[in-house]
């Protein structure tokens, strides 16, 4: 599946509406000068979080990175280098938007919201829909995020932290090898 997703995300860039930057060649070098490098970069990680969401994507993987829409302007045959998003990636980890899931820091999940801030979305639903109490598994709660919940599109391993920050809330209990969770 991640596969058929990379591939689709690869040929389309129509769910997104680029920032006037993406046309322009300079943007996909980082520049040199201290505050202009710096917006720049902040340029980016709006546009990396914008794209994740739009895209519903929550991990990524640098080996690919660079092949994405995002990172990679055919209409202008301009691209970042694996360095720039590197650097972008660690700016995106310094603001709490981005993880690393491995010591070598090749793959990494995008938090278009924090995990609190997705689980908080979580709770309001098990509220407003009468299941507080209930126990689900977390499949059914990714499945409900496709009927356009703020999680849509979410991995299994982001919605399981969001669900971790409700746990340390006091308002759900997940279960052993995250497969289930109940509210309070």
């Amino acid at each position: 599946t991640k596969l058929i997703l990379l591939d689709s995300l690869l040929q389309e860039k129509t769910r997104m509406d680029w920032p006037w930057q993406y046309s322009f060649p300079p943007f996909f070098s980082l520049q040199p000068h201290g505050q202009t490098r710096e917006k720049q970069i902040q340029a980016w990680k709006h546009l990396v979080i914008n794209y994740c969401q739009a895209n519903t994507l929550s991990d990524l993987d640098l080996a690919e990175a660079g092949k994405l829409p995002l990172f990679f302007n055919q209409d202008i045959d301009r691209r970042l280098s694996q360095e720039e998003i590197r650097e972008i990636c660690d700016k995106l980890e310094t603001s709490g938007n981005l993880e690393w899931t491995d010591k070598s820091r090749r793959r990494a999940y995008i938090f278009w919201k924090s995990p609190a801030q997705l689980g908080a979305e979580i709770y309001r639903w098990v509220q407003q829909t009468g299941q507080t109490g209930t126990v689900m598994t977390v499949t059914e709660i990714l499945e409900e995020g496709e009927n356009d919940q703020p999680w849509k599109g979410v991995s299994h391993e982001v919605l399981v932290k969001a669900l971790v920050a409700l746990q340390k809330e006091k308002k759900a209990e997940l279960f052993e090898e995250d497969d289930g969770v109940k509210f309070f």
